[in-house]
């Protein structure tokens, strides 16, 4: 299997809502794709290619974490998806790993996500809730180990905290 990993190309963008709505069963995280891309709210979009042919996609749109007046802009991951024959093949991962590196060479410090927490720990993401953060995909004593933040400066922990909220696209989704 020769994978490559690259940004999106106009070109891409039918192929990216058939995956997302093959990925998922559904068009809603295909819609939501298209409506941030319609918005210029999508901060970076990747394709995985196996023999130029599109069989994963990640999703990375802007967040804005506020506690009081101050306010924070931070990367978020998702959606993400795989081709359902392309899946448990290091595809998933690969598009991950690329995107941190992306995050990281921009300089953001922290990455969020709200995911399944059996799968993103092992890229580093860990609980937010504890980190000092909240969401509205956490309800007040609910459960909250899906909302899930990547520390990549340390220094940040402690000094940023607060709510974090996705672009208003989420929403309807």
């Amino acid at each position: 299997m020769q994978l490559s990993i690259r940004h999106e190309l106009p070109t891409d963008i039918k192929d990216i809502h058939a995956l997302e709505a093959e990925a998922f069963g559904r068009r809603q995280e295909a819609d939501l794709v298209d409506r941030l891309r319609a918005d210029g709210a999508l901060w970076l979009s990747q394709i995985a290619l196996v023999d130029d042919r599109i069989v994963g996609h990640a999703a990375y749109s802007l967040i804005e974490i506020s506690q009081n007046s101050d306010k924070w802009t931070f990367p978020a991951l998702g959606p993400i998806a795989v081709a359902p024959a392309n899946q448990r093949r290091g595809i998933g991962s690969a598009l991950i790993r690329a995107g941190i590196e992306i995050v990281r060479e921009a300089g953001f410090g922290l990455l969020f996500l709200v995911g399944h927490p059996a799968y993103y720990p092992r890229f580093g993401f860990q609980p937010a809730l504890p980190l000092g953060f909240s969401s509205d995909y956490v309800k007040p004593g609910g459960r909250h180990e899906h909302f899930m933040a990547l520390v990549l400066d340390q220094s940040l922990i402690g000094c940023v905290r607060g709510h974090m909220r996705y672009h208003r696209a989420f929403a309807d989704t």
